[in-house]
């Protein structure tokens, strides 16, 4: 009987506590690579809705806790060109409300102030950046060395951004590249909100690995993947 009672107590708490996480795989993001972070979600029994430039809106924001912006193109302005000031404007209005965004390397990059600072075409303004950088100049994927909660990791990155040296203030280093010492991941706040970037693809799994030819010998990151998105 008690075991009974414990087994319901635990449903109960996992249906209070799961999320309905809002996936971006409209334009500009890469294929698949926004299911293979719905995946991680699910495991967690969080609720997973895919959106696209049509279906990203105030309404549909307001029914998520988790917003993502997965992986995808080198250039952003394709996914910046496809979306209307009012829904960049509703996006950065769920996170100052509360919601958390999670932006993985071209997600990243989206969360600066612009695409480009010369070019001063607004992005997605979530961190005080005004424009994010690649980490290293080749477009080819690899493993890069990184700094990794205290320990020296290699992470599949393509074409993967830094977040500069400094951290902006309040915010958590999660890593740094070992070779500049710039920062490969940040858990920082925008208003009420979480943000987390990630500039490496911790959600990689072996077929990423084997379809470009990466050794597996260092592993994957798919367990410290898991346990980000817990933060969340």
């Amino acid at each position: 009987m008690r075991s009974f009672l414990l087994a319901i107590l635990l449903t109960l708490s996992g249906a209070v506590h799961a999320r309905t996480v809002g996936i971006f795989t409209g334009a500009g993001t890469c294929n698949g690579c926004g299911e293979t972070v719905g995946a991680f979600f699910t495991a967690r029994h969080d609720r997973v809705i895919y959106l696209n430039e049509k279906t990203l809106n105030a309404a549909t924001l307001a029914q998520l806790q988790v917003y993502v912006q997965p992986g995808g193109s080198d250039d952003i302005d394709e996914t910046l060109d496809a979306l209307r000031p009012e829904q960049i404007k509703a996006l950065r209005q769920f996170v100052k409300r509360g919601g958390s965004y999670l932006g993985i390397c071209a997600g990243a990059y989206l969360a600066a102030r612009y695409s480009d600072l010369p070019s001063r075409k607004p992005a997605f303004a979530l961190v005080g950046l005004d424009d994010i950088s690649a980490e290293i100049a080749s477009d080819q994927p690899t493993l890069l060395p990184v700094i990794w909660q205290g320990k020296t990791r290699k992470l599949y990155t393509q074409s993967g951004p830094h977040l500069g040296r400094h951290a902006p203030p309040g915010a958590t280093v999660l890593g740094r590249y070992q070779r500049s010492g710039r920062i490969a991941g940040l858990l920082t706040r925008h208003g009420q909100g979480k943000v987390m970037l990630l500039g490496p693809h911790l959600e990689a799994g072996r077929d990423w690995y084997q379809a470009d030819g990466l050794s597996l010998q260092y592993g994957t990151a798919e367990a410290e993947f898991s346990r980000l998105i817990g933060l969340l």
